[in-house]
């Protein structure tokens, strides 16, 4: 069985039924799962519920996780009130922006003293895993047995894999559709106003690039437009796929067709840096790619017309047609079909596993059973809640059926960066409705770009570049080198790779070589003689 089949039955349905980087929900609130949300028939805003817990007493417990919008929750908000009043619910968030989310997070773990609910990487991770081992974090069976609900959100065959070697299962994941495009989207009316026509390949973007870095398309008198941004490499993942490259994956080995080797070692991801190196020698990419922290601030520069050309998640199109028009009624967002490569390799989407993080509960939350309640609310008597907050609010009740708010024409207490740190899971059956993204067109008043947009979705969901990688297969020079191997050799390397002008593809060549010495090859040799499987894997059918 491929592995993409064991973790997905529940996938196939989705596409049959429906046909996410998703970077944001159907509330616009920047979490990375691909978004939708079904049309219910209703006439008015969801009953108040208390989660089954009328005659119990106040589910109480401290939450941390990563943020991956802008760092302003505020506690006691008007949603936060509502949602703990219908819950019956009192939840202490801690929130950390995503990027800084793992260092910081290593802090937290070393000194022992966990909240009671903790986003993390999960048994993937050799730390996650390791924690686990040690007891650091709740065995969850008899909850999902008891709660239904929670354990039918999540395809058996991820809680397979997913599940520890003593046969329990600790992490419930944070599902995410493995599709997830993330395309070039450009200023439309600008090409259209220099001249430019829509790119096919790399070689026409880099063309159409140095026009906009020599022109005053925004008409303010200066040449200062951005022609390229984007928020971190990963923003990158579907334009490598150009060179035939599943970013920050495993691929066949050129050289044996049997073996797969990660894409560090990869010659073809290696050349695609040093093209986006030569991008930013040129002035091309945006100065503060890598340098900016800020989570969003490449979006935040698109949005509001400082920039030509971003790669960015497909589910981001409504926001920035919407931001950009209350600027410019003019402006016109378009959507770049996937383009070819320097060889002529055509391009397509990098598919992920479909989990991205999740969450733990720790060993020693005093109330696991009151949590695993509240889990089970919002996936059943609270869906609504959790899927469309509050009418007039959040979402407009139209034809029956609830139409989600923009988050910008929100108030501020019902904005997405007050929803997203209250939010914990939701079901596989959510991550891609067709008929729910419509009415979210609709509702920003672009309703009449809606088939544009899907049709790109089938564009580059044609050609898959998966990662051949099966991490359920431990490697042990992995788990005991990994980590020390990549921050001794290749970090230093790497990360600086496209911002650093006089770093080259010897030194990538040179450090790689180092790290294969070191134990690297070894590595490699273990995952290819314990995957056994390496055909490539389909995580939709």
């Amino acid at each position: 069985m491929k592995k993409g089949k064991a973790a997905t039955g529940a996938l196939t349905l989705l596409l049959t039924a429906s046909s996410v980087l998703g970077c944001s929900s159907n509330n616009n609130e920047g979490t990375p799962t691909a978004t939708g949300s079904a049309p219910v028939a209703s006439e008015s805003a969801p009953a108040e519920s208390t989660a089954g817990n009328a005659n119990q007493k106040v589910v109480k417990f401290s939450y941390l996780r990563p943020t991956w919008g802008p760092a302003t929750y505020a506690k006691g908000g008007a949603y936060e009130k509502e949602l703990f009043k219908q819950a019956n619910v009192e939840i202490d968030v801690q929130i950390i922006p995503v990027i800084d989310f793992d260092a910081k997070i290593n802090t937290i773990l070393a000194g022992g003293d966990l909240p009671d609910v903790l986003w993390a990487n999960g048994p993937l991770m050799e730390r996650d895993r390791n924690l686990q081992e040690q007891g650091a974090f709740l065995p969850i069976n008899e909850y999902l047995d008891k709660y239904p609900a929670v354990k039918e959100a999540v395809p058996d065959g991820i809680w397979e894999q997913l599940k520890a070697k003593d046969g329990n299962n600790y992490f419930i994941p944070n599902l995410i559709y493995p599709i997830t495009p993330a395309p070039i989207m450009y200023r439309q009316d600008w090409f259209e106003k220099l001249g430019i026509a829509e790119p096919k390949t790399v070689d026409e973007l880099v063309a159409a690039l140095k026009v906009i870095k020599n022109s005053d398309p925004d008409g303010n008198g200066k040449n200062d437009t951005v022609p390229l941004t984007a928020g971190y490499e990963w923003s990158f993942k579907d334009l490598a796929t150009a060179w035939g490259v599943s970013f920050n994956g495993w691929t066949p080995d050129p050289k044996d067709a049997n073996r797969i080797i990660p894409s560090i070692a990869n010659e073809k991801n290696i050349d695609f840096y040093y093209w986006l190196q030569s991008l930013y020698k040129e002035g091309l990419l945006d100065p503060e790619f890598k340098l900016n922290k800020e989570p969003n601030f490449a979006e935040n520069k698109f949005n509001a017309g400082m920039a030509a050309v971003i790669a960015t998640p497909w589910v981001s199109y409504i926001e920035k047609v919407t931001k950009l028009q209350k600027l410019d009624p003019n402006a016109k967002v378009g959507i770049m079909s996937p383009l070819a490569g320097p060889d002529g390799t055509p391009g397509g989407t990098r598919s992920v596993f479909p989990v991205d993080r999740g969450f733990y509960i720790s060993a020693k939350t005093k109330d696991p059973d009151g949590i695993f309640r509240y889990l089970n609310w919002t996936l059943t008597e609270g869906s609504d809640f959790r899927r469309y907050g509050v009418e007039g609010k959040t979402y407009n009740v139209v034809d029956g059926k609830k139409v989600v708010i923009p988050n910008e024409q929100r108030e501020t207490d019902y904005k997405g960066e007050q929803i997203e740190p209250l939010h914990f899971l939701d079901p596989i059956e959510e991550k891609l409705d067709w008929d729910s993204l419509q009415l979210d067109y609709e509702g920003a008043g672009i309703g009449d770009k809606f088939a544009y947009v899907k049709g790109k979705f089938a564009e580059y969901a044609k050609i898959d570049y998966p990662d051949w990688r099966d991490y359920t297969v431990a490697s042990p020079a992995d788990a005991e080198l990994g980590a020390r191997l990549w921050n001794d050799y290749l970090q230093p390397v790497i990360d600086s790779a496209i911002i650093n002008k006089s770093s080259n593809k010897q030194q990538w060549l040179d450090a790689l070589k180092k790290w294969s010495d070191a134990g690297g090859q070894k590595i490699i040799d273990e995952v290819n003689q314990l995957q056994t499987n390496k055909s490539k894997p389909d995580y939709v059918n």
